[in-house]
């Protein structure tokens, strides 16, 4: 992973700044406190964001600013990476929004915990050992921030044994052992329960021996109950059968008498339905025979019907084809109004060229000189053109006068043909209105079947209102032989009913006698039913009752022997769970004698050669940094047992407490590099051993530990090397430098 750019916005001192970074060794400079650190800690940010015990985001947002983000660059194994990470104020709180991950240009929108976990692939950190150790691997191989340098030096033991136990990820063996002891814990218990689980087994055995003869002495009381009520039920069986059938004949014959009983009921209602409809149809004719008498000649009204429709349609239809002209009289009115329309024009025309003659001769008889060449102007060059545009105006005035005369003549025939075209428009309502009027005259006609012929060529002078006058009373006049003629259909209409349901009558009576005469046969085939039903049911009703004693019985038996069964069943489980448990009692023993004699005893064997293995490479490159930083051999340094670093004086122990304060960062920084090359080496999926970041790496360095301090650069050979520090002379140890100026409470890059 090499670390390209990282952007902060409203992050701690910082408003908004973008740094870059190079390749090769690069040292942010800055007086104390002028935020180098804040750019190293916003890394951190964007990477794994905020980390609980670490860093939180009340200490990252800028104060007073309602957001912030942190957007870096890098790039890893061929692949450009750019994570953003988004902080918002809330009102007690300040928290992590949705951010975005970009690789090789692809964006995708993430949570916190999600852009975490993408980041930990990409890294190829174990993602357990990160989310327990607080972020261990990233800050024991990549940056260690200033104040946690020596921390490790002065840890507990015992807290710095668990703490490389967990970054060297060896803490898995002394979890296995708490596991071992855990489930060794769970094996005793389980033993000491099994074992009162087996108690009483041969007692149950032997209980069982004696609930099994139980069984085979109902067994053969059982034995002959089952044929005896297998007879029975034989008997019952076939003596029901014989019944069912007497009982069918019987139910056969009673629906036979039932049927028989209807049919006559039927004959007799159809024979007072004949009779009712005969005097119904006999009371009809009567009435049609009344209506026919008295119906009133109504030939001359109908003629005179007829003649007055045919008179009244034909003037209707000429008035409607007289107004079918208006289309021709509108096209003259549009003729007329567009000649109105070019005289109009023609007279504004001659009024203008008029008014600019008149104008022209006013102001030539003005002027005393040429507006253009400014020469004198003579009276007569004025008099001649004052002839010219009174002979213009003469003209003018004449074809004026030929505009006026058209245009008064286009307004006379434009008035003319729109008073055409209202007459026409009244000869169209009275068409319109005249048929309106003569529908229900022609549907009247239609009634009597009268079919209304058109005159030729009916006459104008038809008096219209006379004409529907006449009409009005012809439908008065024929009103009353209108209804009589419908009563009268619907006389015949009935007596047509009557005499159709009277036949329908005699038919159906007709059938039902055959059908009643058919049913007297059959009922006389059936014989005495009820007296063989009478001879069967005593035998039926002794096998019912022999069946029901040898049922209780065999019932009885069954139910002793189900209970026996039942008390087999309950104990033979008992049994099996107690062999279960006796040979799963087994099974633990041998599993807790493995686990305790051969299993634990293989782990520590284990442990204890990984972390000799671990102790003699660590041991080994922190010598190496610890010479190579302090340059001489008066002081020389290695790691304990419990990885607590001892340096020796002439042989003897010095306290760490005592050392002084280059001495100190001297041990704590060959610790960090000695752990760094550990790790790296041990955790083979990491991506990140390309980069190191050192914050303040040489407080308290005298001028000589500085100067080695270029050795130590050489020495590490990584593409990428971070360095913070307020030493001027480190700047000749690195390729790059980034200045770093607080002002009134911001800072920036300046260089």
């Amino acid at each position: 992973m090499l670390i390209k750019s990282v952007n902060l916005h409203n992050i701690r001192s910082y408003l908004s700044q973008e740094v870059e970074f190079p390749h090769g060794t690069v040292l942010l400079s800055g007086d104390i406190g002028s935020g180098k650190s804040t750019i190293l800690l916003a890394i951190e940010f964007a990477l794994f964001g905020i980390s609980k015990g670490l860093f939180s985001g009340e200490a990252l947002l800028r104060h007073g600013k309602q957001q912030g983000y942190v957007e870096l660059g890098f790039s890893i194994d061929g692949k450009e990476v750019i994570v953003r990470r988004n902080l918002r104020r809330l009102k007690d709180s300040v928290k992590q929004e949705e951010g975005w991950l970009v690789i090789d240009g692809v964006k995708q929108f993430c949570t916190a915990e999600e852009l975490r976990a993408r980041i930990l692939g990409l890294l190829g950190y174990p993602h357990e050992l990160l989310r327990k150790s607080k972020g261990l691997i990233y800050r024991f191989t990549v940056y260690t921030p200033q104040e946690e340098m020596k921390r490790i030096l002065f840890e507990d033991p015992q807290g710095r044994l668990d703490t490389l136990r967990r970054v060297f990820q060896i803490e898995k063996y002394k979890l296995v052992r708490e596991a071992v002891g855990i489930v060794l814990q769970g094996i005793r218990e389980k033993r000491r329960e099994l074992s009162a689980r087996v108690e009483g087994l041969p007692g149950k055995q032997q209980q069982l021996q004696g609930l099994s003869g139980e069984l085979a002495a109902v067994e053969a009381r059982l034995a002959p109950v089952a044929p005896a009520l297998a007879d029975v039920e034989l008997a019952l069986q076939r003596g029901q059968a014989g019944l069912s059938l007497l009982q069918e004949k019987a139910r056969k014959l009673f629906r036979l008498k039932s049927s028989l009983a209807a049919l006559a009921a039927v004959v007799g209602e159809r024979k007072g339905l004949i009779d009712s409809k005969n005097s119904e149809l006999l009371a009809l004719m009567d009435e049609l025979a009344r209506l026919r008498s008295g119906s009133i000649e109504t030939s001359s009204a109908l003629a005179a019907l007829s003649a007055s429709l045919s008179s009244l349609s034909s003037l209707s239809r000429r008035l409607l084809s007289e107004a079918g002209s208006r289309a021709a009289l509108e096209i003259e009115i549009e003729n007329a109004e567009k000649l109105r329309s070019e005289a109009e024009a023609g007279i504004s025309r001659c009024e203008a060229l008029k008014a600019s003659s008149w104008q022209l001769k006013q102001k030539v008889a003005s002027l005393s000189s040429c507006p253009t060449c400014l020469q004198p102007v003579s009276d007569g060059h004025k008099h001649a053109i004052a002839r010219e545009e009174d002979a213009r105006m003469v003209e003018i005035d004449r074809q004026l006068s030929g505009f006026l005369a058209g245009r008064s003549a286009a307004s006379e025939r434009v008035k003319v043909l729109k008073s055409q075209i209202s007459a026409l428009l009244a000869r169209e309502r009275t068409s319109v209105s005249l048929d309106s009027e003569l529908k229900h005259f022609f549907d009247l006609a239609a009634f009597f079947g009268i079919k209304i012929e058109q005159e030729a060529a009916p006459a104008l002078e038809v008096d219209v209102q006379a004409g529907l006058g006449a009409l009005y009373r012809l439908q008065k006049q024929l009103g009353t032989a209108r209804e009589g003629r419908v009563m009268a259909i619907e006389k015949e209409r009935a007596i047509g009913i009557a005499e159709k349901s009277i036949q329908a009558a005699k038919e159906e009576l007709l059938a039902v006698e055959v059908k009643l005469s058919a049913l007297s046969g059959e009922i006389g085939d059936f014989g005495d039913v009820e007296g063989e039903i009478a001879r069967v049911q005593p035998e039926i009703d002794w096998a019912i009752l022999e069946r029901m004693r040898l049922s209780a019985q065999k019932a009885g038996l069954d139910k002793e022997r189900e209970g026996i069964v039942k008390m087999l069943a309950l104990l033979s489980g008992e049994i099996g769970i107690m062999e279960s448990a006796r040979k799963e009692l087994e099974a633990a023993g041998n599993m807790g004698f493995w686990l305790e004699e051969m299993f634990l005893k293989i782990v520590g064997v284990i442990e204890r050669q990984v972390m000799m293995t671990v102790h003699q490479e660590f041991d080994a490159l922190f010598r190496e940094w610890f010479l190579m930083l302090m340059g001489n051999d008066t002081l020389s340094a290695r790691v304990d047992d419990d990885f607590t670093p001892v340096v020796e004086a002439d042989g003897f122990e010095i306290p760490i407490e005592n050392l002084s304060g280059g001495e100190k960062t001297s041990c704590a920084l060959a610790y960090r590099l000695a752990l760094n090359a550990v790790i790296n080496n041990l955790v083979s999926t990491i991506r990140t051993r390309d980069i190191l970041i050192l914050d303040e790496p040489t407080d308290g360095f005298s001028s000589e530990q500085l100067n080695k301090l270029r050795d130590v650069l050489a020495q590490l050979r990584l593409p990428q090397v971070i360095l913070v520090s307020h030493e001027d002379r480190i700047e000749s140890f690195v390729q790059r430098v980034i200045r770093v100026q607080k002002e009134q409470h911001v800072s920036r890059v300046v260089g």
